[in-house]
Order: structure tokens, then C-alpha cells, then sequence
């Protein structure tokens, strides 16, 4: 088996990396990033794609909750120093992928900065990225090929899952919680979960929603829209991302009773008594699937596949589907093949990050054999 070198970049990679060769027979050795810190100078830097790096790193920057109280020069001078330490990383990683015998490289995520101008350097060495995530299920985790999240190699045709014979049954392709709903939740709502502002899934796979702001705004100007055109009410519940520091003090005062958030309410609660979900491409999007719920996808997803949920790529599109909310299917078997699919061919056992055990490792290793033969 060829040599697999992991690249770390954080202390909980590391952690994550050393523990997975310890506990595999694969011949792999963990890099630690702090160790690399010399740069090459002979070699073609892709400078139109190092640019384009620095200009994603200022938009999750820019839209932070404390970029946002920057003072709008201070982002032309950020891009330039940025692209700069782009430029600076790009020719570490050169000097060290010239010398590195390994043919795969290993790294977390592979779309924040680091990662992201390593991964832009791997072609020119001849080099094969496998990149590692939590998800896309719950207590899960994937290693793919060539990317993850919307990046990953997951079909995205309808047709495919449909003609996947499924491994497992179809109730383990069912959200598992079975609550009675609260009294306080209304008769009917659709449910927005929030989403942290600063993840990759935000600022680099969602073209036309920016943040959560104009997420809730969306909600409340079609919400107008239906009620005056057609006369019924439509109710959003929203809920912040546990992980997002980002203050909505600004949103809640304008809450009424169809624009609310519930924050102390359990997500699965919310998830199975909503009538629909809106997301741009949160994994709740995923369970409310396995809710069989009617799912609105306004962004980037591994999920977002016509036929399975509902992709919305404008403001008129999301007004149509939800001006016809009721008249809106869901496509069980389509669901259940999908999820098969992601279970018992793509995901791996055990959340990474939190919760590796015996079967995780067992699972890494059955997956980077998989990829790496």
C-alpha cells in the first residue's frame, strides 16, 4: 500500500490524524503544519487561483460578526497581505510535496485557507488529496476523493439512487425521534435553521443568499407577498446556529407570530412538526429528508438533487414553491434510496472529531483502502 502523509492544521487534527495511524495498518504518517516553513521559489505559482483564495478568505472575513464593524478600506489592504501569505504558502507546500514520497495527501476539510492552497498545489506534484469531514449523517463522517460537502463526489442525479439497491432497510432510513408536538409550536410553520456565518458552506456554496440576515428578510418579504397575493399566511420559525457567535438582536425585535425564533426547542422537535424546511445547506436539511419532509434548498448540497428535495436558485422560484407549499411532493423512495446510499456506501461509522471507537477505525480504514487501491 502506498505511503498516505496527513496533513494537520490544527491541534484537534492532529489529535484526530495520529490516533487514526495508530489505530489502522495503513502506512500513513501525520505532517504537522508548524513543521513546513520554508518556501520554494522555483516553481509555477497559479496566481489567478491564489487571488481568487485571498478574495474568498475576505468575504468569510467581511461578513463576520466583527468584520462587519471594519472600516470598508481595510479590505482592499487584507486581500493584498492575504494573497501574499497565499503566495507564501503555495511555495512552502511546493518545497515539501517536491520531497514528500507519499502519493496521497491527506488534510481536514480542504476548503479553508490552508487546506485550500495545498490542495491547489497537489496537480503540479503528481499528488492524490483525499479530504476528510464529519457527516453527511448524523454520528457519521466521510473521506472522499475530491472534495466535501457540495465539493464531494456524491451523484447528483435523481436516476442514480433510484436504480442503487438498497443495503438496509428502509426504517433505518427514517428520522428516529417520535415526539408530541409543544403546545407553543403553531398548527403549521416552516422551520429555517440558522447557519454559522463563517462556515465554508456559507460563503463558498451559496451564490445568492450572503448570510442569515438576508435569510430572514427573504422569509418575511415573500411571507408579505403570499398573504397579499393569495391570502395565506405562512409562519417561519427560525433558530441560531448553537455554534455561531453572531448576535440577531436587530432580527429578533422584529419578530411577530409568523416570524419567530425558538431557540430552547430541541431541532428534531422542530424538525418533525414542521410542515416544511428552508435551508441553504445545512445538514438539518438532511434530517428533515429523514423526516420526509418537504425540503427547500437554497444553496450548494450534497442534497440539493432535483427529485429528492426542492433546489431554489432565486427569490421567484422560492415564492413559487411556496405559494403551492400544499400541492408540493415528497418523493419517499427517492428519500430512502438516497439515504441507503449515503449510509451504507459513502459515509463511514462514528463522528471523527468526537467520538472515533473501534468501529470508526475499522471504517477509515476499510474507506482509505478503498480510495488509495
Amino acid at each position: 500500500m502506498k505511503l498516505l502523509a496527513l496533513f494537520a492544521a490544527s491541534r484537534d487534527q492532529r489529535r484526530y490524524f495520529t490516533a487514526l495511524a495508530e489505530n489502522t495498518s495503513i502506512n500513513m504518517k501525520v505532517v504537522w503544519y508548524k513543521t513546513l516553513s520554508f518556501p520554494t521559489l522555483l516553481t509555477w505559482f497559479p496566481m489567478t487561483k491564489l487571488w481568487e483564495q485571498a478574495t474568498i478568505l475576505t468575504t468569510r472575513k467581511r461578513y463576520s460578526r466583527k468584520g462587519k464593524d471594519a472600516p470598508e478600506w481595510i479590505w482592499p489592504v487584507f486581500t493584498t497581505i492575504t494573497f501574499i501569505q497565499a503566495v507564501w504558502f503555495y511555495g512552502v507546500y511546493s518545497r515539501w510535496l517536491k520531497q514528500e514520497r507519499a502519493v496521497y495527501i491527506g488534510m481536514w476539510n480542504g476548503k479553508k485557507f490552508r487546506q485550500a492552497i495545498l490542495a491547489l498545489a497537489l496537480p503540479a506534484y503528481q499528488k492524490q488529496g483525499l479530504y476528510f469531514e464529519t457527516g453527511p449523517l448524523p454520528g457519521m463522517s466521510a473521506i472522499d476523493s475530491k472534495g466535501i460537502n457540495f465539493a464531494s463526489s456524491i451523484p447528483r442525479e435523481v436516476e442514480f439512487y433510484l436504480n442503487h439497491s438498497m443495503v438496509g432497510d428502509v426504517s433505518d432510513t427514517l428520522y428516529p425521534s417520535k415526539t408530541e408536538k409543544p403546545n407553543t409550536l403553531p398548527e403549521t410553520y416552516i422551520f429555517v435553521p440558522f447557519q454559522v456565518v463563517e462556515d465554508s458552506n456559507i460563503y463558498l456554496f451559496s451564490p445568492w443568499v450572503r448570510d442569515m440576515r438576508q435569510l430572514f428578510l427573504l422569509c418575511k418579504t415573500i411571507g408579505e407577498t403570499v398573504k397579499k397575493e393569495q391570502g395565506k399566511t405562512l409562519t417561519f420559525i427560525f433558530k441560531e446556529h448553537p455554534s455561531c457567535d453572531e448576535q440577531y438582536d436587530d432580527l429578533k425585535i422584529q419578530q411577530t407570530a409568523q416570524l419567530r425564533f425558538e431557540n430552547k426547542m430541541d431541532t428534531s422537535v422542530l424538525i418533525e412538526h414542521a410542515n416544511a424546511i428552508i435551508t441553504i445547506n445545512s445538514t438539518v436539511g438532511l434530517e428533515g429528508l429523514m423526516a420526509r419532509k418537504k425540503v427547500l434548498v437554497l444553496g450548494g448540497a450534497q442534497f440539493g438533487i432535483e427529485g429528492i428535495s426542492y433546489p431554489v436558485s432565486s427569490e421567484s422560484v422560492l415564492l413559487d414553491y411556496l405559494s403551492r407549499l400544499d400541492s408540493l411532493e415528497v418523493n419517499d423512495q427517492a428519500i430512502a434510496h438516497f439515504i441507503d446510499c449515503l449510509k451504507h456506501d459513502y459515509a463511514i461509522a462514528g463522528n471523527a472529531m468526537k467520538s472515533p471507537d473501534a468501529t470508526h477505525w475499522q471504517a477509515a480504514e476499510h474507506k482509505l483502502k478503498q480510495l488509495m487501491s
